[in-house]
């Protein structure tokens, strides 16, 4: 079987006896070459040592491919939309028709991909909540995708594998002026213009029955209390929508609705029957209000709101209305004075809320 050599024998040792176990199997067994010999004595240990971690790393790209890949193909894809007002009109005469909204939906691996309404309407399922993100003040197009998929996240880790759809609104939040007190009081009339083209919108997108939860952060609650006002037979900033519309949703409770309110830059009263988004509450069948006054952003809010709302921030002190439709949850202690959207989505207060109020705890 080749020359005597001790070195060549260890090799191949083993042979003999998987050609005995295989006597059908010719095996020919070649020494080294010249070459090859001294290659392998050129060799110097650590390149020896680098062969032997490239060939660890190799195998272990091929055990991840055999077993990872089916996890990911085995894990939830929710269906993942971006609804974009920043180019409609914010003004005295607003987009009634919503033709110019702009919609995009995200492939978990091709990234965002342009779409549009009626593909989004065939999508909704009876069966499967709607979850609505609207994002604060100061936050542009990038970073409203950022939030929201903050807020993603912390639900995602909260219920499994149980689908939803989830839709970010993205609103101009871009900060315009300089001054605080004059881009506050500019995103207020766009926060009124938002509310009449989320209200239109979820009229028109989302199919009777369906569960909707609606979740803000800062500025965004405003726009939902707003929204909800209007369907509830409300006006807001003199825009009221048809009385067709009003009756669908505040006589019958059109679709069952959750609220998720943090940071919630409104006022404290701004809630109350008589309030000027009183008729909210009447559509919702839960609502949850984030309580921190310690958020050094909402402690200013005395200081530029006009307090027909109350002269706090809801978010700061909660509502100063008791409501039976309506929890408040403290979460001073994992936000601290922080006033970002991450911080509240993601507070251990918060974790265990998720499921509840976005109807994926199974009831």
């Amino acid at each position: 079987m080749g020359p005597k050599n001790g070195k060549y024998q260890s090799k191949t040792a083993c042979l003999p006896n998987f050609a005995a176990a295989n006597p059908k199997l010719h095996l020919h067994v070649f020494p080294p070459s010249p070459k090859a010999s001294r290659l392998e004595t050129a060799m110097t240990a650590p390149a020896k040592n680098a062969c032997r971690f490239a060939s660890v790393w190799v195998a272990i790209f091929v055990l991840s491919v055999v077993f990872i890949a089916p996890t990911w193909a085995d894990a939830p894809c929710d269906d993942v939309w971006l609804i974009n007002t920043r180019c409609l009109p914010h003004g005295d005469s607003l987009d009634t028709t919503l033709q110019g909204l702009d919609y995009q939906r995200r492939d978990p691996l091709q990234g965002w991909s342009p779409s549009d309404a009626r593909t989004f309407r065939q999508q909704t399922s009876k069966s499967v909540p709607t979850i609505i993100f609207v994002h604060g003040n100061w936050t542009d197009a990038c970073e409203a995708v950022e939030k929201a998929d903050a807020a993603y996240a912390a639900i995602r880790a909260q219920v499994g594998d149980r689908p939803f759809r989830f839709v970010i609104w993205s609103w101009p939040a871009d900060r315009v002026y300089h001054r605080i007190r004059d881009d506050l009081y500019l995103k207020a009339d766009y926060c009124d213009a938002e509310s009449y083209y989320l209200a239109r919108w979820l009229d028109t997108q989302i199919e009777p029955g369906a569960p909707i939860s609606l979740i803000g952060h800062s500025f965004g609650p405003r726009i939902i209390a707003g929204a909800l006002h209007l369907l509830g037979g409300g006006p807001i900033d003199d825009r009221t929508l048809t009385s067709q519309t009003v009756s669908a949703w505040s006589g019958g409770r059109r679709n069952p609705i959750r609220l998720v309110l943090m940071a919630a830059a409104l006022g404290d009263n701004g809630l109350a029957p008589d309030a000027v988004y009183g008729r909210a509450l009447k559509l919702v069948d839960r609502a949850l209000v984030t309580c921190n006054p310690c958020d050094r952003v909402l402690r200013w809010y005395p200081r530029v709101a006009d307090h027909s709302c109350g002269d706090q921030a809801l978010g700061a002190i909660g509502p100063q209305t008791a409501a039976d439709n309506v929890d408040v949850i403290d979460v001073r202690g994992s936000v601290g004075r922080q006033h970002q959207c991450r911080r509240y989505s993601q507070s251990c207060e918060l974790a265990d809320q998720w499921a509840r109020y976005t109807f994926l705890d199974g009831r």
